[in-house]
């Protein structure tokens, strides 16, 4: 497996764990919720997953490579970064909101930097 392979599979499991880890710090004990939520958000890591290793398989150059795994690691740091800032500074009024509300932003996030990496894909690999 390449590197790319390799931060394509860490930008897929760090989502769903993060979001498990972080609901049993605000919410302990609640492991039911915990696993919920590590179901809600692999849909999105797998779909993001599926489509950066589709364009891995075409990738012929570093910079190639580097397209292919944008669906999967910039929306992955941004939900884990949004987890990370819930953890820090929950919401005062539904403390449990972000964690149904982040996988939907998540599949936005993917199609958008989906469909941006595939355009940007056949620029990169026509080179």
């Amino acid at each position: 497996m390449t590197k790319y392979g390799k931060l394509n599979l860490l930008g897929m499991a760090s989502v769903p764990l993060m979001a498990v880890v972080s609901s049993l710090i605000v919410f302990p004990g609640n492991t039911d919720a915990a696993m919920s939520l590590f179901g809600l958000n692999l849909l999105p890591v797998l779909i993001a997953g599926l489509f950066s290793w589709l364009m891995l398989r075409k990738a012929n150059n570093d910079t190639a490579s580097v397209v292919a795994i944008l669906p999967t690691i910039v929306p992955a740091a941004w939900i884990v970064g949004w987890y990370v800032w819930r953890l820090i500074s929950p919401a005062i009024v539904a403390p449990g909101a972000e964690y149904i509300a982040a996988p939907q932003y998540h599949i936005l996030a993917v199609i958008a930097v989906g469909l941006f990496a595939f355009v940007l894909g056949f620029f990169v690999r026509s080179k």
